[in-house]
This record gives C-alpha cells, sequence and structure tokens, in this order.
C-alpha cells in the first residue's frame, strides 16, 4: 500500500526537525559570526583580517547564489545534497583547526580565509536547496513551528554543550578550549548530515521535463539577466527595499562579537560566555518571536531593529565611559542582538516563503541573495577596514544609525500577515 502525501509528510516533520536541531547546535558551537572571528582573534590575526572574513564568507555564498541557483532549483531530490554540504562544512573546520595548530600567523591568514569562503559557498548552496525542500514538503504553520523548536531545542543543546567542554578544558591553554568547542560542532554537523537521510522525499513538484538539460545550456549572461528581470515583480521590488537595510543589521552580530574578542580573547570565561549568549539568544527567541509571528512578521522586525539600535548605543556608551571590562557586560549585549537578529531573520525569511510565488521561489530567493551579497562584501570590509584603522566601536556606531533606519523601512513596507495570501 502506497503512503499517501499526507503520511509521508507528517512522517518527514519529526525528522526534518531533528535534523534542524542538530545543525543548530553545531552551527552555534561552530559559528562563523562568533566562534570562528573570537578564535582568530585570539591568534593574533589582524583585526582588519578578522572583520573581513565576514566579506569573504559572503563573496562564496554570492558566487553559489548567481551561478548555482538554477542546478539547485531543477535538481528534483535535494536530501543527499544537503547532507554532503553538512559534512563538508564539517571538514572545513577541521582543516582550518589543523592548520592554526602550526601557530603561523600568515598560514593561519590563508586557512581562515579560505574555510570561510569554502563555508559561505556551501552553506548557500546548502541555504537554497533547503529553501525548496521546506517549501515542497512542509506546509507554512508547520515551517514556523519546526524553525522555533529548532532554534529553541537547538539553543538549549548548545548551551549544555558549552558549560560542558567549559568544565573539561578550563585548565587547559585557550587554543586547547577553542579547539575542544569546534570539535564538538563538527561531530554534530556530521549527525545532521546523516539524519536528513532517513526522510522521505517523494514527488512534490510537477515533472521538470527537459529543463535538466536546458539549465547545461544556459548562457553566462543568464546568471545575472535573471536577477535583473525580479525587478519586474511589484512582491520582490517592495521586499527588497525592506531586505537591504536588514544587510547591515545582520552584521551587528559578527562586530558585536569582534569588540567582545578584542577585550576578552584571553579569558577564560570569553569564548564560552559568548557562546552561552548566543545560545540562550537562540532560545529566548523561539518562545518570544513565535508568539509575535504568528501575528505580525512586521512587529517582529521592527521591534528587532529598535533592540540592535538600543543595545548599540549602550554598547557604545559604555565603551567610551570605560566601563566595559566585565565580560559580561559583552555577554548580555550580544546575547541581545542575537535575540534581534535572529527574529529579523525568522520573520524576513517565513515572510518571503509568503509573498514569493512558488515558481519564483528560488529565483527570487537567488536574486535577493545575490544583491544582499554584494552589498554586505562591501559593507562588511569597509567596517572591518574602520575598525582596523581606528576602532571597532566606530562600525557599531554605523550600525545602531542604520538600524534606526531599517524599522522605519519594515515598518512603511511589510504587509500585515492577514493580508498575505499564503503559499503552500
Amino acid at each position: 500500500m502506497t503512503n499517501s502525501p499526507a503520511n509521508t509528510s507528517k512522517r518527514n516533520i519529526p525528522v526534518l526537525t531533528g535534523q534542524s536541531i542538530l545543525s543548530q547546535v553545531a552551527w552555534t558551537l561552530g559559528s562563523p559570526s562568533i566562534v570562528l572571528p573570537f578564535l582568530a582573534v585570539s591568534l593574533e590575526l589582524p583585526m582588519f583580517v578578522a572583520g573581513a572574513l565576514v566579506s569573504v564568507r559572503m563573496v562564496g555564498s554570492m558566487i553559489s547564489d548567481v551561478f548555482l541557483a538554477q542546478p539547485i532549483s531543477a535538481r528534483e531530490r535535494k536530501k543527499r545534497g544537503i547532507a554532503m554540504t553538512e559534512i563538508a562544512i564539517g571538514a572545513c573546520l577541521v582543516v582550518a583547526l589543523v592548520i592554526a595548530a602550526t601557530g603561523k600567523v600568515p598560514l593561519i591568514a590563508i586557512a581562515f580565509v579560505s574555510a570561510f569562503f569554502l563555508i559561505g559557498l556551501i552553506e548557500e548552496i546548502q541555504s537554497l536547496m533547503y529553501t525548496d525542500l521546506l517549501g515542497d514538503h512542509v506546509q507554512s504553520r508547520s515551517r514556523m513551528i519546526m524553525h522555533y523548536l529548532q532554534l529553541g531545542v537547538g539553543g538549549l543543546g548548545a548551551i549544555g554543550l558549552a558549560l560542558l567542554v567549559h568544565e573539561i578544558t578550563k585548565e587547559n591553554p585557550p587554543f586547547s578550549r577553542h579547539s575542544a568547542i569546534i570539535a564538538v560542532s563538527v561531530t554534530f554537523f556530521v549527525l545532521s548530515g546523516l539524519s536528513i537521510l532517513a526522510m522521505s522525499e517523494g514527488n512534490s513538484r510537477p515533472d521538470m521535463g527537459d529543463q535538466g538539460s536546458s539549465v547545461r545550456k544556459r548562457k553566462f549572461t543568464e546568471n545575472f539577466t535573471d536577477i535583473a528581470a525580479m525587478f519586474n515583480e511589484a512582491w520582490f521590488r517592495r521586499y527588497m527595499i525592506m531586505r537591504l537595510p536588514l544587510v547591515v543589521v545582520s552584521l551587528s552580530v559578527p562586530f558585536f562579537a569582534l569588540i567582545a574578542a578584542e577585550a576578552h580573547h584571553s579569558s577564560a570565561k570569553g569564548l564560552t560566555a559568548m557562546i552561552i549568549s548566543s545560545a540562550s539568544g537562540y532560545l529566548v527567541s523561539a518562545p518570544l518571536w513565535q508568539l509575535v509571528n504568528m501575528k505580525s512578521h512586521r512587529a517582529v522586525m521592527v521591534t528587532g531593529n529598535l533592540m540592535v539600535a538600543v543595545t548599540g548605543a549602550a554598547l557604545l556608551s559604555v565603551h567610551y565611559l570605560d566601563f566595559d571590562h566585565d565580560v559580561h557586560l559583552h555577554a548580555v549585549a550580544l546575547f541581545i542582538v542575537t535575540v534581534a537578529v535572529t527574529g529579523i531573520s525568522s520573520a524576513r525569511k517565513l515572510y518571503f516563503l509568503d509573498v514569493a510565488p512558488k515558481d519564483q521561489r528560488v529565483k527570487g530567493a537567488a536574486a535577493i541573495k545575490s544583491i544582499c551579497r554584494i552589498s554586505g562584501v562591501i559593507l562588511s570590509a569597509a567596517l572591518a577596514a574602520v575598525a582596523h584603522m581606528h576602532e571597532v566601536a566606530w562600525a557599531i556606531l554605523f550600525i545602531v544609525i542604520v538600524s534606526l533606519f531599517a524599522a522605519i523601512a519594515c515598518y512603511r513596507v511589510v504587509v500585515p500577515r492577514s493580508k498575505v495570501p499564503v503559499q503552500s
């Protein structure tokens, strides 16, 4: 007897939820926005290199958006591809860690730049596949519940593991402590990759016909004309007005982490405090934003932007008054911006799935990300240069100002949930 699509969907939801929780733990413990820049500063890499790693990661992601969106869209089966990307990201972390053990700063810099580029490239391939997979196999409300369960349980798991590793390694040198955290992260990337293979990926879309062959015949310039063509769509133009300022807001987490690393990278509690702060942010985000998001994506985005602006202003105040010697101040600031940015990111992704037509979902996601990546590369490189020549606080000041503008843009552009046609 053949399983019905409804039964298959019900069976897939627990599998995808479990996989996403394992992946959340892995990303939290091996975060390219917090853990790896913290490690880079502790290894005495120049501040410009540590800050520019954000740009390098975005370049890798941008290449995936521009050149790989169409092949990914044409690929009917995606679970094995997602499994491979999880394991590949873990491999990148292992290689970077092994080279960091040599202690040679120029070699470490090359290794970190290469690792961040590959992580950005692979992460975006995974994101494009995962967006389409969820759109095909999970309904809108279930996507939202699954997403916030991932944040809550994954955040709680990351906190427990970070505390456990801290207790086991607290007497060890800094590099040994940091390596242990990343090793646990790699383990969870592998477990996440293996777990998604348990889902059932049936036929959930119309016959693709000869699309596979047409993808191979695409001209180079079509990768760019597809992006330009998206501006003919009214929903896309409105989304971009809201989305572009959020590029700067998303940089708050790595730059808040950088100012914390600058002050506390030699502390035995520094990295653990940052991981617990970010994981706690995910944990709090789950019930908080799920409750608000059920009624209004706009409320989440406006509130999140204001939280970043207020927290950044407060952190700048204590920094210039020279009251920020305590690691807990930076931990609290990172916690708040993690809650805010997680809420904004979740709301805009869920809002995108609601407003984007199915036939434009992957193309639209790739176009939006390509444009935002280009902007992000330029802005993050500029902020890294400012942090290197002056101090990280100046970069945070710019983020505060743009966050206020982003709050206004989200309020004016985002359509209330009750007026948005829900896509399956």
